[in-house]
């Protein structure tokens, strides 16, 4: 008997998947041009946007903060040394 998977991809989850990675690179790399800046996380998700849905820009900088990357001070953030 053989068992056949059919695996669907949902085009909208792959697109919201590549959109909260380009958008987490986005924050990375705003955050690198000055390191010893902290900021609001409004602040931040608003000047890294870069078309990418509020929604991708907040999955994003949520993941960023459960991995460590940021130092939280208070209500903002700045990258960990």
């Amino acid at each position: 008997m053989s068992v056949h998977s059919a695996i669907t991809y949902d085009p909208t989850a792959t697109a919201l998947t590549e959109e909260i990675a380009a958008a987490r690179v986005a924050i990375v790399d705003l955050c690198e041009r000055d390191r010893e800046r902290t900021w609001h996380a409004y602040e931040l998700k608003a000047r890294a946007r870069n078309g990418w849905s509020a929604g991708a820009m907040n999955l994003a900088f949520n993941d960023l903060l459960d991995e460590g990357v940021f130092h939280l001070e208070g209500d903002c953030v700045r990258l960990r040394s």
